[in-house]
């Protein structure tokens, strides 16, 4: 384990949590590893047992880390699971207030979904169309009974799915602590006029693009498929009326 350098100026315990998080940081601790005892880390950073016990309960309850009674304190979730949780509940957090938010992640989407879907028709890794066609067959039951929660909660699955093909660990986990927003954003707009009708076509247009290989009318599907959710947004922000 990395050198731990005492704190020199303050006991605050804010200062002390954050000093513990660096020590996960640098010496890149992942989930399952132990940390220092609380008298070794009071020890290294100069400080006292009550600022390092403050430090802890801060970040349990961050769901950082986790005390295991009679063995000691271990890191609960990995350094990048915790930045996106905390990513995840600060956003979902603003979405009362504004849909600029939601705006701002359908960017964020156009931007990544496009260059995945691209790729991926162009080199299809295995078992992906089956994934894919089982979905789309589930969402048009659902549409078909109109059972437009569960239609939203499976055309998520599908961008994952396509996210996930990537093989891309970073964008992969992102979507998975996303898929909060993804949902809110997808209710938002989806009982609009002909929003179903136009999502289920795009859908298999573009299982068809990826089945046939054609990465550009993948790419192009995707881009007018998340762009005419963007569009939405755009209006309804348009709309609001100013408090």
């Amino acid at each position: 384990m990395n050198k731990i350098e005492p704190l020199k100026k303050t006991k605050l315990s804010d200062e002390v949590t954050k000093a513990i998080e660096n020590i996960i940081i640098d010496n890149d601790l992942q989930p399952g590893d132990k940390l220092p005892s609380q008298s070794e880390l009071g020890k290294s950073l100069n400080v006292g047992s009550r600022s390092i016990r403050e430090a802890i309960r801060s970040l349990e309850s961050r769901g950082l880390v986790e005390t295991k009674q009679g063995k000691g304190v271990f890191v609960k979730n990995s350094n990048m699971d915790f930045f996106l949780e905390m990513l995840k509940t600060n956003l979902v957090f603003q979405l009362p207030k504004e849909l600029k938010t939601l705006i701002d992640l359908a960017n964020i989407r156009k931007m990544i979904e496009t260059s995945i879907i691209y790729s991926i028709a162009v080199n299809t890794p295995p078992e992906l169309m089956s994934t894919l066609t089982k979905l789309i067959e589930k969402m048009e039951e659902k549409a078909d009974s109109n059972d437009i929660e569960a239609y939203n909660i499976l055309d998520v699955e599908f961008h994952k799915a396509i996210i996930k093909a990537s093989g891309n660990d970073i964008i992969i986990s992102i979507y998975n602590h996303l898929f909060e927003l993804l949902i809110k954003s997808f209710q938002k707009t989806g009982g609009m006029k002909g929003s179903k009708e136009t999502s289920r076509r795009e859908h298999r247009e573009m299982l068809e693009a990826i089945e046939s290989s054609n990465g550009v009318e993948a790419r192009d599907i995707m881009n007018r498929h998340i762009s005419s959710t963007l569009n939405k947004l755009e209006k309804m922000k348009k709309q609001e009326i100013p408090n």
